[in-house]
C-alpha cells in the first residue's frame, strides 16, 4: 500500500474536516424548526421576553408579509409553523390546505375598525348605507364589516364595497375617495392620528380577536418536529403573558422591529389583552362565525366545519 507524504496527509485532514464541519452544519440547518414570521413580530416576542434562549433545537426564520402566503409555505413543507389572524385560515381550509391550528391568543378584539373620515355625518353602520367602503377581502377587517352589517340587519349589497390592499385603502381613505374603511392596527392608530374617527371596533365581536398559531400537517406527522413545535408554543404562550404583563418594554421592542411610532404602537398594545388560551369548543365555535360568514357571501366555495383543522395536543403545554 503506498504511503501518503506528509503535506498530502495535512490537506486530506484538512478537507476531511471541513467536510465535516459542512455536513454538521447541514445536519442542523435541516434539523432546524422553520418558522414563518409576518415582518419579523414573533422572532422579536421570543428575543424581548428571553424565551429565545436555551432551545434544544435550533430556528430558521422565513419572513412573510401576510398571512395568506406564509399559509401557502406551511401546506407546501417550506415552513414547519406561523402566527396569522383569525381569517387566512378560512381560506386556507377552503382550499384544502394540509395543516392545523396548535395554538390560540385571545384578546386582540379592539384591533379592527371600521373608520370614517373627518367631518363624517355616519354615526353607525347603517349611515353607511349606499356609501363607499373599502376593506381587504378575506381580512379581519372583511368579517368585522360584515358581522357589523348583518347586526344592523344590512349586507354588502346595501353599501359599494371596495376591495382594496390595505396600502391602497390608507391612500384613498387620506385622499377622501373612502365614506369609510374597515382595516386593523397600525392602519387606525395611522388614520385616527391624521382626523380619521372610530365608528365602531371589534369590541362587540369576541371571534374578531383570535391570533392563530399554525402548523404543517408534515410537521406535526414528524414525532421529533411535533416536539419542538410543542415546546415552541409553550414559549410562545409564557412571552405574550411577559409582553402583555410588559407592555412598555414589549412597545419599545415592537417599535424598534416595525419601526413604527413609539406613541402609536403603545396606543395599539394599550387596547390588547393577548393571552394563549386552550383550544376547546368555545373557541372552535367563535371561528366557525367567520366560516359560516365568509360561505353566506360566498367568499368560499362551500360551508366549513372548522373543527377539522384545530388540534389540541397541546394545550397541556401552556403555561
Amino acid at each position: 500500500m503506498p504511503l501518503i507524504p506528509a503535506s498530502a496527509k495535512s490537506a486530506v485532514t484538512t478537507l476531511l474536516c471541513v467536510a465535516g464541519l459542512l455536513l454538521s452544519h447541514s445536519a442542523v440547518a435541516a434539523s432546524a424548526l422553520k418558522v414563518g414570521d409576518q415582518s419579523g413580530l414573533v422572532q422579536a416576542l421570543l428575543k424581548a421576553a428571553g424565551e429565545d434562549q436555551n432551545l434544544s433545537y435550533s430556528l430558521s426564520w422565513h419572513p412573510f408579509m401576510a398571512g395568506p402566503p406564509l399559509l401557502e409555505a406551511l401546506s407546501a413543507g417550506a415552513v414547519d409553523v406561523g402566527v396569522v389572524g383569525n381569517a387566512p385560515p378560512i381560506f386556507a381550509q377552503a382550499g384544502g390546505f394540509a395543516l392545523r391550528i396548535i395554538g390560540v391568543a385571545n384578546g386582540a378584539q379592539n384591533n379592527n375598525a371600521v373608520l370614517v373620515p373627518e367631518g363624517s355625518t355616519a354615526h353607525s353602520i347603517s349611515d353607511l348605507k349606499g356609501k363607499r367602503v373599502a376593506v381587504a377581502k378575506g381580512s379581519s377587517g372583511h368579517y368585522l364589516l360584515l358581522a357589523a352589517l348583518r347586526q344592523a340587519g344590512l349586507n354588502t349589497r346595501d353599501i359599494n364595497v371596495a376591495y382594496v390592499s390595505p396600502v391602497d385603502g390608507q391612500n384613498a381613505f387620506a385622499a377622501d375617495r373612502l365614506d369609510a374603511w374597515a382595516v386593523w392596527y397600525p392602519f387606525v392608530g395611522q388614520a385616527t392620528a391624521r382626523g380619521g374617527r372610530v365608528l365602531l371596533d371589534g369590541s362587540a365581536w369576541a371571534e374578531t380577536g383570535l391570533n392563530f398559531t399554525v402548523a404543517s400537517q408534515q410537521a406535526l406527522d414528524d414525532p421529533e418536529r411535533s416536539a419542538q413545535l410543542g415546546e415552541l408554543l409553550s414559549r410562545l404562550a409564557r412571552a405574550q403573558n411577559w409582553a402583555t404583563a410588559h407592555p412598555a418594554d414589549w412597545a419599545k421592542a415592537l417599535a424598534q422591529t416595525t419601526r413604527l411610532p413609539l406613541p402609536l404602537v403603545e396606543e395599539m398594545l394599550a387596547r390588547q389583552n393577548l393571552h394563549y388560551v386552550p383550544i376547546d369548543t368555545s373557541i372552535m365555535a367563535l371561528q366557525q362565525r367567520l366560516a359560516d360568514a365568509f360561505a353566506a357571501e360566498q367568499m368560499i366555495p362551500k360551508p366549513l366545519d372548522v373543527t377539522a383543522v384545530f388540534d389540541d395536543r397541546f394545550n397541556a403545554q401552556l403555561p
